[in-house]
């Protein structure tokens, strides 16, 4: 079997269900972010998902970046 996705394959195959525990999918202009909650309403930017290559140039949507408050759902 093939399988063709854009997504990591601990995402699709996980290794260990509580690293994914504290990870959620939120909308931003142009596409999708995964983050995942650090505590204290900071949020850590996992990885962007966009058809748009001109959003992977922005630093707000960085990998490692903090962002600070409750992501809206």
């Amino acid at each position: 079997m093939i399988l063709y996705t854009m997504l990591p394959e601990e995402m699709i195959f996980p290794q260990d269900e509580t690293s994914f525990s504290k990870q959620q999918t939120i909308p931003v202009e142009g596409g999708l972010l995964v983050v995942e909650d650090i505590g204290e309403s900071q949020y850590k930017v996992i990885r962007l998902i966009s058809s748009d290559p001109s959003q992977y140039l922005n630093d707000n949507y960085s990998p490692g970046r903090i962002i600070m408050g409750k992501p809206q759902l």
